[in-house]
């Protein structure tokens, strides 16, 4: 009768136990449903579900439902946003070693920049978000940024007086001033209309961004002047180590690589096919000589190279000229 009881008590003990807790976390981003961070980040969620049997679960938010890249910024630090992909040229003002990013033609090329990142040095700079409240887990897709334009630009000399919208960077800004370009600043909203009626004659965008967000509609040419090769991030909240156990957090951060994989692999398709889709269109697409551009626009490294933590010595490291 004893052992029955025991029994029956212990079913009961049993079903009272709680399941284990489920934690939702969330990963923001600005960019739309087809950009390499919203497959990044759906990835990672999938797989973080995945690995931790659905206790942790990762709600995705795009086109800046959470904010701009400088508020989720600000939200990684205090904990209110727990990841986040964000571009270096957001960061500049709260980690003034991601300023190395806008010296215009700082790599030769897009394969180049995705090698060095990968290197030491670009590991190191992961480690160094620990002092700024983040957590770097890895480097996204690399964003090539040339010009679309209404106007050809085939030579250097023709970049003499456009007018161009551009991240408003002080290296994209003294980069494009360099080149004899009018830099305008605008707000990403309102460039379509501007590139319409003739506000601006230009942008800095990469392929994938210029089709994807319209603007192959309102343009005639698109020049691949290459001149910034801009990086972006997935980002943790350094506020996670008190939401997740140390095993869910090293699920997350190998998820993120996983992730991350995915999205540059979309990403660099996406640029293939907006170029096709341009030139389809009728879209001239130039590919000039980029020397004289390279010369112009490093005009402007000695000024930019002032602000940058480590100067000389830290781009030389980066870009491999060290070695």
């Amino acid at each position: 009768m004893i052992q029955i009881r025991n029994l029956i008590t212990g079913a009961i003990l049993v079903a009272a136990a709680p399941l284990a807790a489920e934690t939702e976390l969330n990963i923001a981003h600005v960019l739309g449903d087809s950009s390499s961070y919203q497959i990044a980040s759906e990835r990672l969620a999938e797989l973080v579900k995945e690995r931790t049997d659905g206790e942790v679960i990762i709600n995705v938010f795009n086109q800046g439902a959470l904010g701009g890249e400088l508020k989720l910024t600000q939200g990684l630090r205090t904990g209110t946003v727990d990841l986040a992909f964000i571009s270096t040229a957001s960061l500049e003002n709260t980690m003034p070693e991601m300023k190395v990013f806008s010296l215009p033609y700082l790599f030769a090329d897009k394969a180049e920049a995705y090698e060095r990142l990968a290197s030491e040095p670009g590991q190191d700079l992961l480690s160094a978000f620990d002092n700024y409240g983040m957590i770097g887990l890895g480097w996204g897709a690399i964003y090539e940024r040339s010009l679309p334009s209404t106007t050809p630009v085939e030579t250097v000399d023709d970049m003499e007086g456009i007018k161009a919208r551009v991240i408003q960077s002080p290296g994209y800004v003294k980069s494009y001033e360099a080149l004899g370009v009018q830099a305008t600043p605008l707000a990403y909203g309102e460039l379509f209309l501007a590139l319409q009626n003739g506000i601006v004659d230009a942008a800095e965008l990469a392929p994938d961004q210029t089709v994807g967000d319209g603007f192959a509609d309102v343009i005639s040419d698109y020049t691949l002047t290459r001149v910034h090769q801009l990086p972006s991030l997935m980002l943790g909240s350094a506020a996670l180590s008190g939401k997740l156990s140390d095993e869910q957090m090293a699920i997350v951060r190998e998820a993120a690589k996983e992730a991350l994989a995915a999205g540059i692999e979309a990403h660099n398709v996406a640029t293939d096919e907006a170029l096709e889709t341009m030139a389809e269109r009728g879209i001239n697409i130039h590919e000039p000589d980029l020397a004289p551009f390279m010369e112009k626009a490093r005009e402007a490294w000695p000024d930019l190279m002032s602000d940058i933590p480590g100067g000389e010595e830290f781009v030389q490291l980066l870009s491999g000229s060290a070695e």
